[in-house]
């Protein structure tokens, strides 16, 4: 099981958030609850999902990453107009 501590800035600001994952499913918790982790892909050091948000509107978030030993970090475009970054460390 993997799981990092991370926090999403968009244009909005910075919202913190949990990502769980195994060898076949994965979820992401945050303020505006938990949805779970899709067409989740972790080869090597990259990691991709997408992740149906409904707060603070409903769209879908795509995120694609780097891990690097205890941190990861990457980009997320939501939905089809903005794009932001991501970064956080392993969760104990």
């Amino acid at each position: 099981m993997h799981a990092f501590d991370i926090t999403i800035s968009s244009p909005l600001g910075e919202t913190p958030a949990r990502i769980t994952w195994d060898a076949s499913s994965g979820e992401m918790r945050g303020k505006g609850g938990s949805g779970p982790m899709e067409a989740l892909s972790h080869t090597g050091d990259a990691l991709s999902f997408k992740v149906a948000i409904d707060r603070p509107m409903p769209m879908t978030m795509k995120f694609a990453g780097t891990i690097d030993g205890d941190a990861v970090s990457g980009t997320v475009k939501f939905g089809p107009i903005a794009k932001g970054t991501f970064a956080g460390t392993r969760a104990a």
